[in-house]
């Protein structure tokens, strides 16, 4: 299967390793996201991976519409607008969006949400790291977190404190950057007595490649619609 791939730092160049080792081909853009006005490939790709720039939205999702193709998106830092113009086009082709493609955060998801609920009068806190050349904060995985744990706790986040005290339904979120720290988070749940941290590493990017390429194989199989990392370990409608 051909799998294009919209990117070429370094998580489109580690998708396309895993790509060959998962026995299918990559493909790449013919000119750079930047330097064309419609995508190009030297033949149409069954799916598509995007790992690139917000700003590139509009052009992806034209060609995807255009020749069909399933499209895997990784890019984060989109707009509430860009978030519309993806949901819009998940009415014509399969989509799926993750802002992180980690199967230990897709647990950690579930674990803080269980967490919110059974410590509902615990303080919460989130922690992430990543490397110096992040150009987001914070980043994508975190907010999802805090969706997470708004799902079932009024919670405010508070991104920069000032010289105050926090309050119970707020939750600190922190982004630290710095080094070359591959991706960190951490959830604090605490009481003045004690503290229950839930918290993922990330050492490698290859586990964000492995998940994409994997969403890839699924969505190709995929109807229209809008799909979350999730979907590939518990179909909808399944047990």
């Amino acid at each position: 299967m051909n799998i294009g791939i919209i990117g070429s730092g370094k998580m489109g160049k580690r998708i396309a390793e895993v790509t060959e080792e998962y026995q299918h081909q990559p493909l790449s853009l013919t000119e750079s996201l930047q330097a064309t006005e419609e995508l190009s490939f030297d033949q149409t790709p069954a799916v598509m991976i995007d790992f690139s720039h917000p700003a590139g939205l509009d052009k992806i999702l034209r060609y995807s519409k255009a020749h069909q193709v399933p499209l895997v998106i990784g890019t984060t830092g989109y707009t509430e607008e860009q978030f519309a113009e993806i949901a819009q086009a998940a009415q014509t082709i399969p989509v799926l969006y993750s802002a992180n493609f980690s199967l230990g955060i897709m647990v950690m998801n579930r674990l803080i949400k269980q967490a919110a609920k059974d410590l509902a009068s615990w303080q919460i806190e989130l922690i992430e790291k990543h490397h110096s050349q992040k150009k987001d904060a914070p980043s994508g995985t975190a907010k999802r977190l805090v969706e997470t744990l708004q799902s079932v706790r009024e919670l405010t986040p508070v991104y920069q404190w000032a010289d105050k005290s926090r309050e119970d339904q707020q939750i600190g979120v922190h982004s630290l950057r710095a080094g070359s720290f591959p991706g960190e988070h951490e959830v604090l749940f605490a009481t003045k007595d004690e503290v229950l941290s839930v918290k993922h590493e990330a050492f490698s990017n290859r586990i964000f490649a492995e998940g994409a390429v994997q969403a890839s194989i699924w969505l190709a199989e995929q109807s229209a619609g809008s799909y979350q990392l999730e979907d590939l370990f518990e179909p909808r409608g399944g047990a």
